[in-house]
């Protein structure tokens, strides 16, 4: 199966749990952030890019030992990025320091890091705070995605739209250069249901995220 990039939204303020949620220790003896970024470097996403707000990359990149950063790359005017490689694999780490201003700044973030070649199969989109989600999952999405050649395809679990999802990024260059604020791609969603794919999901791993200290407890 052909491999599609990925950008792995973990730039958010935390302001509902209390401190960097990424960070808190899952029953595994594992951080949130370091089980979202293995599911992902699993699964058939090439390249990974990974968007974090200021406060966060600080802290992975001087206090833990998650990353290995290589070298610093610069493309066109965007901000720099990180190169870095980790035990299950490597990928591109970028810092949003406009992260307050929504899921929107994030993903503009990402998709910068991109060269235009590498967006041509489509793009995938995703959070780091989903606890349940499995590459299996992942992988099954970009095989349907590229099954189907819809426009943006995402998983519906009791009516609810989950993440990840996924975009033909070319046909909707316009539309989403101007997504402001925390909506994330759900105005093109609503914009055009007919290019839509919803793909129904067995489970709540694709929408269950972690958002407060009482669905930590709910996991414990």
């Amino acid at each position: 199966m052909e491999p599609i990039p990925g950008i792995l939204l973990s730039a958010g303020s935390s302001v509902r749990f209390g401190s960097e949620k990424l960070l808190t220790l899952l029953p595994t003896g594992e951080t949130l952030f370091e089980r979202a970024l293995k599911v992902h470097l699993q699964s058939q996403i090439s390249p990974l890019i990974v968007v974090v707000s200021a406060f966060l990359g600080k802290i992975i990149i001087e206090k833990t030992r998650i990353f290995s950063l290589s070298r610093i790359a610069i493309e066109k005017e965007v901000d720099p990025w990180y190169s870095f490689s980790s035990r299950w694999g490597g990928g591109r780490l970028v810092i949003n320091k406009m992260f307050k201003e929504g899921m929107s700044s994030s993903i503009h973030k990402g998709l910068g890091c991109l060269r235009d070649e590498e967006r041509d199969n489509g793009v995938l989109i995703s959070l780091a705070d989903l606890p349940y989600l499995s590459c299996e999952a992942i992988n099954f999405l970009i095989k349907k995605f590229l099954e189907k050649r819809t426009g943006v395809l995402v998983p519906v679990f009791n009516g609810t739209t989950g993440h990840p999802v996924i975009v033909d990024i070319n046909r909707f260059r316009n539309d989403i250069g101007k997504i402001k604020g925390d909506v994330g791609l759900k105005v093109l969603i609503n914009k055009y249901p007919k290019m839509v794919e919803r793909v129904p999901w067995k489970d709540d791993s694709v929408t269950w995220d972690i958002d407060n200290p009482r669905d930590l407890e709910r996991l414990l």
